[in-house]
């Protein structure tokens, strides 16, 4: 008989900034909610198409365009319900896609590109 043994996802535990893009949610790591989201509970997400670029802009509750930032205390992380804006991201695979993200002074929040930032 032979066992096949099952092999859980590895989760990122980086010290540096990044994003886990899944089929409905946006997670946060520590490391991004600690530089760039620690007293944040809203945010808006914008999507450039033509140069596949994500933004996560904190903004306030009362903001109409703030989609709220919920914690999973069991995994240390934050993360946000964006099924509808996920289809629109062109994406390198369906399944889960990380990226390393950095501060844009321009917008005020987060910068992901899609193309660059991907991590392996």
């Amino acid at each position: 008989m032979a066992i096949i043994w099952h092999q859980p996802r590895k989760r990122s535990y980086s010290s540096d900034p990044r994003i886990v893009i899944g089929k409905k949610l946006i997670s946060l790591n520590p490391a991004c909610v600690e530089e760039y989201f620690k007293d944040k509970e809203h945010v808006k997400i914008g999507y450039d198409i033509k140069n596949k670029k994500l933004y996560l802009v904190p903004v306030a509750k009362d903001d109409g365009y703030g989609m709220k930032i919920i914690a999973n205390k069991k995994w240390n992380q934050r993360y946000i319900n964006a099924k509808n804006i996920i289809p629109q991201i062109a994406l390198k695979n369906d399944g889960r896609n990380e990226f390393k993200c950095s501060w844009d002074d321009v917008n005020k929040g987060v910068l992901v590109d899609i193309e660059k930032d991907i991590i392996k």
